[in-house]
């Protein structure tokens, strides 16, 4: 029957056409709130409608997803087209699942522990969200920077925006800065603070940090101001700390497939420099900045592995830590986001080594 499951429901006035779809390798809900709802930072109320979904980053092939509408979603009994496959991307320090290791629940819904399947092409939603390092220029007390950065303000300024959805705030930017703006572009709203970052000199450089806190769609313009609304929050911020800017796209990696590696030299290997999310313990789906880059094939889409070296004894072989990907590298430095961690008792820390276990085939 294809990639689609129907329910057609018939009511006194009106039929009402619902569908659930089954999901297919390779899926996130960021892409198919993209294609299907025609706004890919819907995701999150895709993923509230479907509560058998227990974690939004991982969505496995054979489930079944319902997209909102007017009717209830069709529940889906058929699961004769599933085919679980062997899609685990790292292979070189970890040993890979067999074939349909992944245990489901019927249709997703309330089933038992599932092995986690690893994507197979690079997420672009990681890099939408990923935090950005500039370098400090021109200062001012908030910490603005280049003039492509513009203050948020509102009545209550000291009040964070976090999940305060259709909160006013006014923009400091409007038609002088941006001839072209109108009623319904979309905004961003981020946070920003000073980081120190070490150097190959021994020394730090300072930099600002940016992360992308939310989004929020115009709903007014004068020349020097706008009004907006918030219509998506991912991170907790204040106002008054807040920079805004319109929206811009992004131009991300397409990743067709990944080449491994079979071995890691120490030589080769980055280390961790600096955890770029606010958090003295990084978590899963946290960001990190490693000390190598292009011109040491750490590109963007490339698989990496966190190494616990024994001090005491350096002979002894190194414990795997967990897995990342490599969403943005310039010649010296990457970001790097947290995939896997695998035991809470040993953690990754500044200093941790990172080696390149996949490039990506584009």
């Amino acid at each position: 029957m294809g990639k689609f499951r129907y329910s057609i429901l018939a009511g006194a006035a009106c039929v009402l056409l619902v569908f659930a779809y089954r999901v297919q390798k390779g899926d996130t809900l960021w892409d198919l709130s993209e294609e299907y709802l025609k706004d890919p930072f819907a995701w999150p109320d895709l993923w509230k409608i479907n509560p058998h979904i227990k974690d939004a980053h991982w969505i496995y092939p054979g489930d079944s997803i319902c997209f909102p509408g007017d009717a209830p979603c069709p529940v889906v009994e058929d699961d004769s087209e599933w085919n679980a496959e062997d899609s685990r991307l790292y292979g070189n320090a970890q040993n890979s699942s067999n074939k349909g290791n992944a245990q489901r629940g019927g249709t997703g819904r309330g089933g038992g522990n599932r092995a986690q399947e690893q994507p197979k092409s690079f997420n672009s939603y990681y890099q939408r969200l990923m935090p950005i390092l500039e370098s400090i220029g021109e200062k001012d007390d908030k910490g603005k920077g280049k003039k492509e950065w513009f203050y948020v303000y509102s009545d209550e300024a000291n009040k964070p925006i976090n999940h305060s959805l259709e909160h006013e705030i006014l923009l400091g930017f409007g038609k002088k800065a941006f001839p072209k703006l109108k009623t319904g572009d979309i905004a961003e709203l981020w946070s920003s603070r000073k980081v120190s970052v070490p150097n190959s000199t021994g020394t730090s450089d300072e930099y600002y940090l940016r992360q992308l806190a939310g989004l929020a769609k115009v709903t007014a313009i004068g020349d020097s101001l706008s009004r907006a609304i918030i219509v998506q929050s991912f991170a907790t911020v204040s106002v008054e700390k807040a920079l805004s800017r319109p929206q811009r796209p992004v131009k991300t990696i397409d990743v067709k497939s990944f080449k491994s590696i079979k071995q890691a030299k120490s030589e080769d290997m980055a280390e961790i420099l600096l955890f770029m999310d606010k958090s003295i313990v990084p978590s899963l789906y946290s960001y990190i900045l490693i000390d190598m880059g292009k011109k040491q094939n750490y590109v963007p889409g490339s698989a990496v592995a966190f190494w616990d070296m024994d001090k005491k004894d350096p002979t002894l072989p190194p414990r795997l830590l967990g897995r990342g990907m490599i969403v943005y590298s310039d010649d010296e430095r990457s970001t790097v986001l947290i995939r896997d961690l695998y035991n809470a008792t040993r953690r990754i820390d500044i200093g941790t080594p990172v080696s390149l276990t996949h490039q990506p085939v584009m």
